[in-house]
């Protein structure tokens, strides 16, 4: 297991924390799985709060460039949300995109 040095004053911050983070999930925690669980959760909330007010052409430019980068796994990523029905497509925009590629709505 990895060990990672942080100076006194951040862990006695992470001690005096966990009680917090232990009544929201209503359980108990070793104090390394409480560790691991902030770990975890940081680079999203980084990202949220960083992602999270930049314009959507952004966001998909940058979705584009990491396709580039990595096709497979970013496209099967986007192929499973979509035939999960994930509401990250519109209906009314998935039908467009159909009808461009040539796909017909069924007559009702």
């Amino acid at each position: 297991m990895a060990t990672v040095e942080i100076s006194d004053k951040v862990y006695e911050q992470l001690v005096a924390f966990k009680p917090v983070v232990e009544s929201i999930l209503e359980v108990s925690l070793d104090f390394d799985k409480y560790v691991e669980i902030l770990l975890r959760l940081a680079p999203d909330f980084v990202l949220s709060d960083v992602l999270g007010h930049a314009d959507p052409p952004a966001l998909i430019q940058t979705i584009e460039e990491l396709a580039h980068r990595n096709p497979k796994p970013v496209y099967s990523y986007l192929a499973e949300e979509l035939l999960e029905g994930r509401e990250m497509v519109e209906s009314q925009k998935r039908a467009e995109v159909k009808k461009r590629l040539g796909f017909k709505e069924p007559a009702e």
